[in-house]
């Protein structure tokens, strides 16, 4: 149901804001609710938030005051062929076409095809661009450099320094004002509590994707990893994901397979942890760049990371000594870090790092202080 009447922008006393999100809200990317929650705060405004269909992924409604989620559904999937996801732009610039909002903002390069079937340019539009176009082909660089040479949208942000170095080097931009906002937690409704070390299980966690390329899932079955205390939870995937599926409920000794658990879950059990692995295999720009959540979530929880020499995250954690950074991606580089981080452990050097983690959440790495980098250059629109 959408939450204004159709017609034009003076039928409603309120800045209406419309947001095109490329995932479901749940599925990954919680930032798209804190950017839009974060957006209508600031101009005590309403909202739609537009999402595809993605089966299996309920619609979330009453997340924060003032806005409603739209759903899509498209004959096809959206991320999945290429026709669904043209229907999906189709649809969305046409429900934005009725509405007519005062401020629009895309997610991803995904959504940035709406901007071409839109009657009418919105007094301002915000581009979030935290994929790089170039995970999405050649026709998603060329809109890009379009779109940001040619002033069809007056903000552009991105979730790490680096990725903004590297698109505007390809796709250039003409006086546009970027922004680089961290994937940080919230900290009014993160509900996280860090608990004292001393009450901690003595165990490293690793959560997200599991699979062979992408993750380096072959490390856990690594002889020298069989009596390391870790537990795994996240979705297994790749080509052969069935037979990773099956070795990795085989595992014994110390490391432990947990299955799929949702974000709530993750935030209940995570404080328990000592440690958290975050990591990518740096196949491309996008994931050597990497700006993971799991990297921020470990810090607001005062669970140090032990991460791979992402460049965000190697900066981070070596400004606040909150955790330990693998010397490269290797596997004798990543069980060295898991060595050293449970030799630390129930020292003082340890205790430091969590405390340390709670310093950098609280001073910076949190998304109410990342957003204070937006706001000089959100606009009058009414």
């Amino acid at each position: 149901m959408c939450p204004w009447k159709m017609g034009g922008r003076e039928m409603s006393p309120k800045v209406r804001i419309a947001g095109v999100s490329d995932v479901n809200l749940g599925l990954g990317s919680p930032q798209v609710l804190y950017f839009m929650r974060s957006v209508l705060t600031y101009y005590d405004a309403e909202g739609i938030l537009i999402e595809p269909d993605q089966p299996k992924i309920p619609l979330m409604q009453e997340l924060t005051k003032g806005l409603n989620i739209h759903r899509i559904y498209s004959a096809f999937h959206p991320h999945q062929s290429f026709a669904g996801r043209i229907e999906y732009i189709i649809r969305s610039a046409s429900l934005i076409n009725k509405l007519r909002p005062d401020i629009l903002i895309l997610f991803c390069t995904f959504t940035l095809p709406v901007l071409f079937k839109l009657k009418t340019r919105p007094p301002f539009v915000i581009y979030y661009a935290y994929e790089m176009p170039f995970s999405y082909g050649e026709l998603d660089v060329k809109m890009n450099r379009y779109v940001l040479n040619n002033s069809l949208v007056d903000l552009i942000i991105f979730p790490e320094e680096n990725r903004a170095i590297q698109t505007l080097k390809i796709c250039g931009c003409r006086n546009i004002p970027i922004v680089i906002l961290y994937n940080c937690e919230s900290s009014i409704d993160s509900g996280y509590e860090v608990l004292q070390p001393k009450l901690r299980n003595g165990r490293i966690l690793y959560a997200g994707t599991i699979d062979s390329v992408r993750t380096f899932a072959e490390y856990f079955f690594h002889e020298k990893m069989r009596l390391i205390p870790l537990d795994i939870f996240g979705n297994i995937t790749g080509p052969d994901k069935e037979n990773l599926r099956e070795r990795f409920q085989k595992l014994c000794g110390g490391i432990r397979y947990l299955g799929v658990v949702n974000r709530e879950t993750l935030k209940n059990v995570q404080k328990s942890y000592c440690y958290r692995v975050v990591m990518w295999n740096p196949v491309d720009d996008q994931h050597l760049y990497a700006a993971p959540n799991k990297f921020f979530e470990a810090i607001a929880a005062g669970v140090p990371p032990i991460t791979a020499p992402h460049p965000q995250c190697k900066m981070l954690v070596r400004r606040y000594k909150c955790g330990i950074v693998m010397d490269d991606w290797s596997f004798d580089s990543f069980y060295e870090a898991i060595r050293q981080a449970l030799e630390i452990y129930g020292t003082d050097k340890y205790d430091r790092m969590v405390e340390n983690c709670r310093k950098a959440f609280v001073e910076e790495l949190n998304w109410e202080k990342q957003f204070e980098k937006v706001k000089p250059f959100l606009k009058e629109v009414r």
